[in-house]
């Protein structure tokens, strides 16, 4: 029988910076959290995502059980991509969810690391990438977008110091670097990974935000500048953008590089309609797209009492 206030037992990665740390911070909100943090970096993270050796798998599960024994059973047990392991939740009766984040590059480390087709409940952050969960045999699939944290992700009272900004990672020769190399020949722009409360100090020192997608992935990004009251120019992307922001309200789609130039300009000259569309996407993001409110989703769709 589920208890007045659930027990989550949250299994995330140690990355200081994923959402499962935002994850973690909104259940604790709304339910009693059993956290196990796995390393997903360096040589390590590689030997508890995907080696197949039967001695890291009894190690992997001697850990588990350590860290489980005493809490009470819990209500819902919860992996967050990207941790990529099969663990052994035969001796729990709680429903299993997975959390499919990078379905777009990873889908099938999810199936082959994660035996993500053994779980009850799967939320696909992708929405377009659901069909590869159902088609492997997943029953219970569900869009389950990325999200923002407001106490993190929040406007700063900074000077203005860049045109553009460009936060997150840049592989060589890909086309994310060719269109960056670009945007910084032509306007004050920031480019570098920063993060938590140094990420939102430096999105409100924009005024304008850059967001180019891998394979069209409504990440992290999308949420996060929206909740730093920041101008979004954002590549056209699939994956339901159009169904959570509307185009020219909340952000600004382009599909090209030299119509994001175009934007970039207009934009940079357009202040008053500019910050108005950031104030539009702030106050949605606010209200409907935060991991609490992807938290209440969860513990909803699997059952259990807020």
């Amino acid at each position: 029988m589920s208890r007045e206030i659930p027990w989550v037992l949250l299994i995330r990665s140690s990355e200081f910076y994923g959402c499962g740390i935002y994850f973690e911070k909104a259940f604790r909100s709304i339910a009693n959290v059993i956290p196990i943090c796995v390393e997903t970096a360096g040589p390590w993270g590689w030997i508890f995502k995907k080696s197949p050796s039967r001695f890291v798998e009894r190690l992997a599960e001697r850990l588990f059980k350590m860290v489980t024994v005493h809490p009470p059973d819990p209500d819902l047990i919860l992996v967050i991509d990207p941790v990529r392991k099969k663990f052994d939740f035969s001796k729990f009766h709680a429903p299993t969810a997975f959390y499919a984040i990078d379905s777009h590059v990873a889908f099938q480390e999810h199936v082959k690391y994660a035996h993500v087709q053994d779980y009850d409940y799967v939320f696909v952050a992708q929405k377009d990438d659901m069909w590869k969960y159902k088609e492997i045999g997943c029953k219970k699939v569900y869009w389950l977008p990325l999200a923002c944290d407001p106490e993190i992700h929040r406007p700063w009272k900074e000077p203005i110091t860049y045109d553009v900004c460009f936060v997150g990672k840049i592989l060589p020769g890909s086309e994310r670097e060719k269109v960056v190399q670009e945007i910084k020949k032509k306007f004050r722009t920031f480019v570098g990974n920063v993060y938590l409360h140094d990420m939102s100090r430096v999105l409100s020192q924009s005024k304008i935000v850059l967001n180019k997608s891998i394979l069209g992935d409504l990440n992290m990004r999308v949420f996060e500048t929206l909740s730093c009251r920041r101008f979004l120019l954002t590549d056209k992307i699939k994956n339901g953008l159009e169904e959570l922001f509307v185009n020219q309200k909340h952000l600004v789609v382009y599909e090209s590089l030299s119509e994001l130039i175009e934007k970039i300009e207009y934009y940079l000259k357009a202040g008053k309609e500019r910050e108005g569309i950031a104030r539009e996407g702030h106050k949605e993001v606010l209200k409907k797209h935060t991991y609490l409110h992807r938290a209440r989703q969860i513990l909803q769709t699997t059952g259990l009492k807020l």
